[in-house]
């Protein structure tokens, strides 16, 4: 693990805005605008609209803060601008000019520019770890207690919430995320998010600090909180019915214990498989169907994309513009459920950007993993991990605000300095 000083608790006035970022990630409060590129097939893609976010606004402070405050040491910091990212740049550009929506790969661009700056000030600029945990640990508070409360009012709770950014809903808006359990439709929480995964994914990496970086050491008080943060938590993904990231988090949970103790490991995940067998909610993750829509479609969007990369195995379809060409690439395209990114950021990015896009993409995957060896920092590995296996069945790192940011966070983190705690490190 690579030595630190000593953490600072005197914060500059960009560092309490990249707090409030953190403070505000959740949260989807914005201004939707609807420019013609952000139709498609005639109906308005949320995906495409530009939207002014209150954590968009807080990115945009923070950069104007952070340069002014850096910039006569900002002389001496390495970006790293060598032939290779100009060049990378260069063929970006080069790809959304020859793509279907110029328009739409600008905006794509400008939000690329965005999140890399967030990512960036979080990998050069954290001098107190303790902080981001803490903000973290507020949030996964308060998003889990929203989580429970939608989920047995089957539906939101409006109020103050409503400029957290809490969608209007019940089980009965059409569109919305429920699960079949048992015969009967059972709405998924949202909490202040876009969608019940991208809350399932913020949980689980929320989590998964608590669980690398509670010391042994604290008070029993302090232990009694982190449990009962712990519990809520967990119980709050659960009700997200989100599949893959619950299984994410058996899977880390169960890893932790045989670090710890392999008995205890084997025995916790025999408890959580028997439990969720007997369970109402395990014909949600027992009963499984080829036929089923959720499946058929996935398959119909990742056959579209690998189809976009054929025919466009250079440049792709260009940043942003997979859901305007997907109307030329699947037949059914009658409802705007079905107008979505494909699920797989893998997928994604080959089909967006092309072969050189995606080796870029890649080889950077693997740095970070290699950074985080080298640290030898098992929370790091854990996160970037989490991540990789998350991207493989959904898209929102990519393609939904909050998800974005939770991305650049995770990069960020993997590639800066500072220990997020004394054990977190790979014996």
């Amino acid at each position: 693990m690579e030595k630190v000083g000593k953490e600072s608790w005197l914060l500059s006035p960009a560092d309490i805005l990249y707090f409030l970022i953190l403070l505000f990630l959740p949260t989807q409060f914005g201004r939707h605008f609807w420019p013609d590129f952000s139709y498609v097939s005639g109906f308005r893609i949320d995906y495409l609209s530009p939207t002014l976010y209150v954590t968009d606004i807080l990115i945009i402070l923070l950069f104007i803060f952070w340069f002014l405050l850096e910039l006569k040491s900002l002389k001496k910091v390495k970006l790293n601008l060598n032939l290779s990212m100009t060049a990378l740049f260069i063929f970006l550009v080069l790809g959304i000019f020859l793509s279907r929506s110029p328009l739409a790969g600008l905006y794509g661009l400008l939000k690329l520019a965005e999140f890399s700056f967030f990512g960036f000030y979080t990998m050069k600029n954290i001098r107190n770890m303790k902080l981001v945990v803490i903000v973290l640990y507020v949030g996964l508070f308060f998003e889990s207690l929203l989580s429970i409360a939608q989920y047995f009012n089957q539906g939101s709770l409006g109020s103050f919430f409503y400029f957290l950014g809490e969608r209007t809903f019940t089980s009965q808006t059409p569109g919305i995320a429920n699960a079949s359990i048992n015969g009967s439709l059972i709405l998924r929480p949202y909490a202040t998010f876009s969608h019940p995964n991208v809350l399932a994914a913020y949980l689980v990496l929320s989590m998964t600090f608590l669980l690398f970086t509670v010391k042994t050491s604290i008070s029993k008080k302090m232990q009694a909180i982190y449990v009962a943060l712990f519990l809520l938590g967990t119980s709050a993904l659960f009700l997200t019915l989100s599949r893959t990231a619950i299984i994410t988090w058996i899977a880390i949970l169960c890893l932790y214990l045989f670090r710890k103790r392999w008995k205890l490991a084997l025995g916790f995940c025999v408890f959580i498989g028997a439990l969720i067998y007997i369970s109402p909610f395990g014909a949600r993750f027992l009963s499984f169907s080829p036929a089923d829509e959720a499946f058929t479609q996935r398959i119909s969007l990742s056959k579209a994309a690998v189809e976009m990369f054929i025919k466009n195995p250079i440049f792709g379809v260009g940043i942003n513009n997979f859901l305007p060409n997907l109307p030329f690439y699947i037949k059914q395209v009658g409802n705007t459920f079905f107008l979505q990114p494909v699920h797989n950021i893998f997928l994604l990015v080959l089909s967006e950007t092309g072969i050189i896009g995606f080796g870029f993409f890649t080889w950077f995957l693997v740095k970070t993993y290699k950074r985080v060896l080298k640290r030898k920092s098992i929370l790091g590995l854990v996160l970037i991990s989490e991540v990789i296996f998350l991207g493989f069945f959904d898209h929102y790192f990519l393609t939904l605000q909050q998800g974005q940011l939770l991305l650049a966070l995770v990069l960020g983190l993997c590639w800066s300095s500072l220990q997020a705690a004394k054990s977190d490190t790979i014996n």
